[in-house]
């Protein structure tokens, strides 16, 4: 199913989203997270061991929500990503220009570092 303009421009507009992933026994579980709005998917970075990227790991069923916990809404399938250079560097240079004090003075280095020793996981979420 395609995202809405609406929904499209309140991804590119948002710096948060709220991300549902769902256990085994079908658990939601929602966390903020910063995101990148990329060639109709999104994108975010995770520590590999966190709950999100496990659960997302075991099923990859989530529902998003742009901006804010009641904001426009998809359901999508989330994946990791896994040796794309390209996307890292692209989803750093968003993150820059959209969180303009956090990620040149400590956030990116952390991102980077993360993705580079394999602590942390790019994530893209397709919709449908």
């Amino acid at each position: 199913m395609p995202l809405t303009p609406d929904l499209v421009e309140a991804l590119r507009r948002a710096n948060y989203m709220y991300v549902t992933t769902y256990s085994r026994a079908g658990r939601p579980g929602t966390v903020p997270t910063w995101l990148w709005f990329h060639d109709g998917a999104v994108y975010f970075t995770t520590v590999r061991a966190s709950l999100k990227a496990r659960r997302i790991r075991q099923n990859g069923r989530v529902v998003v929500h742009a901006g804010k916990k009641d904001g426009p809404t998809f359901e999508g399938r989330a994946e990791w990503v896994d040796d794309r250079p390209d996307l890292e560097a692209g989803l750093l240079a968003a993150y820059r220009r959209k969180y303009w004090l956090l990620v040149p003075l400590w956030m990116g280095r952390r991102i980077r570092r993360g993705l580079a020793r394999k602590s942390s996981v790019l994530i893209r979420i397709i919709p449908g």
